[in-house]
């Protein structure tokens, strides 16, 4: 080993062992959000880099050198220039590390080509839950601070664009490479660029925006390296955690079931039981607003799924995930032949699980699930108010167990309304005034309309037009908005938003809302806006 590799090994020494992020930490939930990304990077997600594809910034004229190298010091990515001669005066090798890194290239896998990724400027990283620290030998070596890169990525075809498209435009380096189901596979020969999120908001009223969950988790606490209270295997356990928890990758295999921008709290098992004694999870917490998500727990396998979902969730939930309660785990034995029975998290007994790698999770879920209900042959209902029956839940795309709660009271209404079809999320009615704010034009209410006889629809018009006869129906000062749905579609990501529309049946003047006709005697009125697509809204439109 050269001199230069000795003295960084053993500068590092302290960074390694005794700093870095405590991954059995748990962190506040300021400025915590879920995400539908890992790595922030949109089309270039899925690319891990190998450091034996490393190019140093160019050399001294004269100078070649024998051997470059790249590695990972905990959170810290550095490259080394060694065995190098010529040069006047001669050159004696390099150890590139933070702004010394501005030039250096790596070419990564991509598309069955190859993406030459170029570090074109450093700077001393922000955590979302941080104030900042400066990037001094002392605070790197400790663990307190880290570099982030803007780095561009240039494809076969020579476009260049930058790696990180949203957010801040910067990236951290993270050891180890991911597989395309969002599992950390633990070799230290690959890395990955995550991009950090950007501060939209001000210093005392934050909003962050963009970026991936892999930097969010790290900011958070749960790096995939070893720090003071914990070895390398510990912290690449809570580090897969945190990123299946913060993109509700409910079934583990990469795809997630929320909206970017979700507001996110969550603790350890030991806090959870601190604030509830009789060792269950409270059903929302802070004070109130935020309901329980899910439990995640990592198995003796690696494996990272939630052993349930809060009542809540699965009242809520699009069904637009691949899979619903095939991933977790029965609460009771089976008693249908479409699958076992789900047990909400309200009555998962927590003390059973504290020594346990876990994790609970509470939202505000600013998705909800619109169905549509029949009543007659003729007759459509369409709705967010809907309850899951979990002892019958089928966990597909299937929307057979859902049942109306027009009243609001968490009770199933009577069975006259027929579950008809889940037209997908919408945002829903009680959206965080902050994320109101930034999405601004980009949405738009959606107004719940019933006329005399208690017939429903939805649409666009808080004066209920163009239907005649129908008058806004509040529930509990809502002022009749069932939700909100885009103004607009994103013509950048097609494909991301369904139309929703209005429909009319032309002799008997009903009216319907859905995403298709609901029969082939509705005529099309008129379009009422889009709704989004869970785990794919892009982060710019916050």
């Amino acid at each position: 080993m050269s001199a230069i590799m000795k003295a960084w090994r053993q500068g590092l020494l302290g960074a390694v062992l005794l700093g870095g992020a405590v991954a059995v930490a748990e962190p506040p939930p300021t400025n915590s959000a879920q995400g539908t990304q890992l790595h922030g990077s949109e089309r270039f997600e899925s690319i891990n880099i190998p450091h034996a594809s490393v190019e140093g910034p160019p050399l001294p004229s004269g100078v070649t050198c024998a051997t470059v190298k790249s590695g990972m010091m905990g959170g810290r990515i550095v490259v080394w220039q060694v065995s190098c001669t010529g040069g006047s005066p001669p050159f004696p090798g390099a150890l590139l590390d933070g702004s010394t890194l501005v030039g250096t290239s790596f070419r990564a896998p991509f598309e069955g080509r190859s993406v030459k990724l170029v570090i074109q400027e450093a700077r001393c990283h922000v955590g979302i839950t941080s104030s900042p620290v400066a990037c001094t030998n002392e605070n790197l070596n400790s663990g307190a601070a880290r570099w982030e890169f803007r780095v561009s990525a240039t494809t076969d075809d020579k476009t260049t664009v930058p790696l990180c498209p949203t957010g801040s435009g910067f990236a951290l380096a993270v050891p180890h490479p991911w597989s395309v189901g969002g599992e950390l596979l633990k070799n230290t020969d690959y890395f990955t660029f995550a991009c950090a999120p950007s501060n939209q908001g001000t210093a005392s009223n934050p909003f962050f925006v963009g970026g991936g969950v892999i930097a969010k988790c790290i900011d958070w606490g749960y790096a995939p390296w070893s720090g003071a209270s914990s070895v390398n295997d510990v912290a690449l356990a809570y580090h897969q955690l945190c990123t299946r928890m913060a993109r509700a990758d409910y079934c583990g295999e990469g795809k997630s079931n929320t909206l970017d921008g979700t507001p996110l709290y969550f603790m350890g098992p030991q806090s959870v039981l601190a604030q509830n004694p009789d060792g269950y999870p409270a059903a929302t917490v802070d004070p109130g607003q935020y309901a329980l998500e899910a439990v995640w727990k990592r198995d003796s396998c690696g494996t990272v799924r939630p052993l349930c979902l809060g009542k809540k969730r699965w009242d809520t939930l699009s069904l637009e995930a691949t899979c619903l309660n095939r991933a977790l785990e029965a609460g009771t034995p089976p008693v249908i032949a479409t699958g076992p029975s789900i047990r909400p998290c309200e009555e998962l007994k927590l003390t059973n699980y504290a020594d346990d790698t876990l994790l609970v999770s509470y939202s505000l879920f600013i998705d909800r699930a619109l169905v549509m209900f029949k009543k007659t042959d003729t007759e459509f209902v369409t709705t967010t108010s809907v309850v899951a029956d979990l002892q019958e839940h089928p966990g597909i795309e299937d929307v057979s167990t859902f049942r109306a709660d027009l009243n609001g009271d968490g009770l199933a209404d009577t069975p006259s309304l027929v579950p008809l079809r889940a037209e997908g999320p919408i945002l829903s009615a009680k959206l965080p005034s902050a994320i109101k704010k930034r999405m601004g034009s980009f949405i738009k209410p959606l107004y719940r309309c019933v006329d005399h006889v208690g017939r429903r629809l939805l649409t666009d018009s808080n004066t209920c037009a163009p239907a005649t006869g129908f008058f806004l129906n509040a529930v509990s000062s809502d002022q009749g908005i069932e939700g909100y749905v885009y103004s607009a579609v994103d013509t950048e990501s097609a494909g991301q938003r369904r139309p929703l529309k209005l429909w009319k049946h032309p002799t008997l003047g009903f009216y319907a809302t859905s995403t298709q006709s609901p029969s082939a005697a509705f005529v099309f009125v008129k379009d009422l806006g889009f709704l989004p697509a869970v785990g794919q809204l892009p982060g710019r439109d916050l």
